[in-house]
């Protein structure tokens, strides 16, 4: 599953550095897809999997997430929206900041990729466990983030070494979670949070999802084009485990 999350994020950002200009004029339309993608995914599989397990202390650490992201967009700036809210000249300084906090953001989502596999998951889908489904989920949210990293770092100058060294450490801030994860349900005292820390990482893809549907909704000048990509993503995503 690891090896998933690293190679496709890997592949995406080498592919948008080849075609970077062309898919810079669609970027807006692919955030817009994948989000609602995800957004359909949380609320018909995860959520439901999250309050199976009959424990309303899981609402805390859903909202824990919720509040998690906000901070973390202190450091990053926005980036896992698909821009930057920053103006002027970036700072080596600065563009340190927003990629630790976009790491940290990554590492958390990781953490219960590999805590999830003796779930019961009550929904029919094509995969044998729970798992698939969040990592479908994350992995979906993954891939546009690594395009908008390399949009990111072309529009500021960045040296080729430099966009290959911060996509490499993205790529495998997500899989270093998901094995920290495993080494934390092993020890005796978060040995019962696999359903906390899927909460805690839902509970950030909320707050993202949410708030960049409505962003792009209400800020968007191509309103009746943006509907239409957030119900295909929303169908999009109804279909992926219907099969």
């Amino acid at each position: 599953m690891t090896a998933v999350l690293f190679f496709g994020v890997l592949f995406t950002g080498l592919l948008t550095e080849l075609v970077s200009t062309k898919l810079e004029k669609y970027k807006q339309s692919i955030i817009s897809f994948s989000v609602a993608i995800v957004l359909t995914l949380i609320c018909s599989h995860i959520l439901p999997e999250i309050f199976s397990m009959h424990n309303h202390r899981l609402g805390y650490f859903l909202l824990i997430g919720f509040i998690l992201q906000i901070l973390l967009e202190l450091l990053s700036k926005g980036i896992e929206h698909g821009h930057v809210h920053i103006h002027g000249k970036i700072s080596s300084k600065e563009l340190f900041v927003i990629f630790i906090g976009l790491s940290i953001h990554s590492f958390i989502e990781g953490i219960p990729v590999n805590t999830l596999e003796d779930l019961n998951h009550s929904h029919v889908t094509s995969f044998d466990s729970f798992s698939w489904v969040y990592l479908t989920a994350i992995l979906i949210h993954k891939l546009p983030i690594a395009a908008v990293l390399i949009i990111f770092l072309n529009s500021i100058n960045s040296s080729f070494k430099r966009k290959i060294i911060f996509l490499l450490l993205f790529a495998i801030s997500s899989p270093s979670g998901a094995f920290f994860g495993e080494y934390l349900v092993e020890s005796s005292f978060f040995s019962e949070w696999s359903n906390n820390f899927l909460a805690i990482s839902t509970g950030m893809l909320l707050h993202i999802t949410t708030l960049l549907i409505f962003e792009d909704h209400h800020g968007s000048s191509g309103k009746f084009k943006n509907l239409l990509t957030i119900f295909g993503g929303i169908i999009t995503g109804i279909l992926i485990f219907s099969f």
